[in-house]
């Protein structure tokens, strides 16, 4: 069950989405959408998200002005909602997508869960060396990125793979 935080959360997105699309800034409404995104899937709202990161991709894959880091950061929305939904080879995909964004723009927090999260589902499929580079890859970055979330979640995951 939702909380009352997450449901305040998808009120606050609908209604920037509303006000977004009443004005001409396609990536605005992109970035809205995106968190009004999150917010569904925080509340629990798998097919409300995955339709609000569809439109945000969308708007993002067909402006020359998205910001790679915005582009990157929509893709991981919803490679987490396919990886937690269970579509494993359509997070995967999102994933690597995300991951090489990621790299590209040294965004080294970006690297870690990405680079973590392709090595859970190496795992998944049996695949244990490509598991651990991704892991040591993962870990670098989030040690490079000095973020506690990051090492947070790298510590979660490695513990989770055994490791």
């Amino acid at each position: 069950m939702a909380s009352i935080g997450s449901w305040a959360y998808v009120l606050t997105s609908k209604l920037a989405v509303a006000s977004a699309r009443r004005g001409d800034d396609p990536l605005r409404l992109a970035h809205r959408v995106r968190h009004l995104g999150d917010a569904y899937s925080y509340a629990g709202r798998a097919a409300s998200a995955a339709s609000c990161y569809i439109e945000a991709l969308s708007v993002y894959r067909r402006h020359q002005r998205t910001r790679p880091l915005d582009l990157a950061n929509a893709i991981r929305s919803f490679a987490v909602l396919k990886h937690e939904s269970g579509a494993a080879e359509q997070a995967q995909g999102l994933w690597r997508e995300a991951h090489d964004l990621y790299v590209t723009l040294n965004a080294t927090a970006g690297i870690a869960e990405s680079a973590a999260r392709l090595g859970l589902l190496a795992r998944s499929q049996g695949d244990e060396q490509r598991s651990r580079e991704y892991l040591l890859e993962a870990t670098k970055a989030a040690e490079d990125s000095a973020d506690p979330e990051a090492l947070e979640y790298i510590r979660k995951v490695t513990d989770e793979l055994g490791r």
